[in-house]
């Protein structure tokens, strides 16, 4: 019994771990900001279609907001009701332009201030914790995540804003990993591989490649690189709907929806699970500033079926044999730049 209790508290905490990879991973590939610069009174809005283009002001810094509400629903094996978990978490983090390069291109460094984070299963905390609170006790998740404040890494983007080169990833793993206890970051260091990093400054992918206006439409796939944890397909289209005035500026009301699931062939692998995500559909709206060349805020919706297959072990059944654990999940995401001070 004590065995089976073990390995079930282990896969349960694999499984928060993993939760919480995947949603950074879906979230933060969607869009990036810079800091507002002064504000500028914009005019009436165009007329016809214009030019939807990220700008790089050298000297820039933005600092900006992510917020995340999750709610699972899992079915384990053997277990006559499903386990319902609910979790917040939110994410602090700048970037700042640090210089044009020759090609035309830019670096930029993007610098995580702070996160929190909270998970509740039947009416109980199973964890909270907030990176700005150094007392606070802290499991080996929360432990990991609290190192995250002051982490930096280094982007090079080129003239099309395409990322040719990431630095400082080592760097960042080996700051993640120290002292990690019971290995989280077996499943961890895939989120901070320099795939997913370069997936998180690939905001352009999500502009058209041509002039638009209010009614346009267009496709765009994205393919999310995990490491181990393998790639994730998104399939979306995004429409134009209107012009609409924030802060003085004219911004580009942008709507999207689409798919996500597991590229076919593979399942997603890690720490002695395989993973496949199922039926994920996501849908939500963003704005981006014309004057200012950036996106000023985004909300998502994300519903999917993870159908997680772990080893046995502990459960009293044959060796070998597997217990497959389905949980399907749900999650609002929303991103904000802080007002220029």
């Amino acid at each position: 019994m004590e065995g089976k209790v073990k390995h079930m508290n282990m896969t349960l905490i694999k499984r928060t771990t993993l939760l919480v990879v995947i949603s950074l991973a879906l979230s933060l590939s969607w869009l990036g900001c810079k800091k507002s610069e002064p504000i500028i009174k914009a005019g009436p809005p165009p007329s016809g279609p214009v030019e939807l283009k990220l700008k790089w002001p050298v000297g820039s810094r933005m600092v900006q907001n992510l917020d995340l509400k999750q709610t699972s629903e899992t079915q384990v094996p053997g277990m006559p009701n499903p386990m319902k978990q609910d979790m917040t978490m939110g994410q602090r983090y700048a970037r700042s332009v640090l210089k044009e390069l020759p090609d035309g291109g830019h670096e930029v460094e993007m610098e995580f201030l702070s996160t929190r984070m909270s998970v509740t299963g039947g009416n109980q905390t199973a964890m909270a914790f907030d990176s700005s609170d150094k007392s606070s006790k802290t499991n080996p998740l929360a432990a990991t995540f609290q190192k995250l404040a002051g982490a930096k890494v280094q982007f090079f983007l080129d003239a099309s804003n395409e990322v040719q080169r990431v630095e400082g990833v080592d760097e960042f793993q080996q700051r993640m990993a120290s002292g990690a206890r019971n290995d989280p970051m077996g499943i961890l260091k895939n989120l901070f591989s320099k795939d997913t990093f370069r997936n998180w400054m690939r905001e352009n992918r999500s502009l058209p490649n041509k002039p638009v206006q209010p009614g346009d439409t267009w496709p765009v796939q994205m393919e999310i690189a995990m490491g181990e944890l393998g790639t994730l397909l998104m399939d979306h289209t995004y429409t134009f709907k209107s012009w609409e005035r924030r802060n003085e500026h004219n911004c580009a009301r942008i709507e999207f929806d689409g798919t996500m699931k597991s590229m076919p062939g593979q399942n997603l692998k890690v720490s002695g699970m395989n993973v496949s995500i199922e039926g994920g559909k996501s849908s939500g709206e963003t704005w981006f500033d014309l004057e200012q060349g950036m996106f000023v805020e985004a909300t998502m919706n994300q519903d999917m079926t993870l159908v997680i297959t772990v080893p046995n072990q502990g459960r009293g059944g044959p060796a070998g044999q597997n217990m497959t654990v389905t949980t399907i999940l749900n999650q609002n995401i929303t991103v904000k730049v802080e007002p220029a001070k």
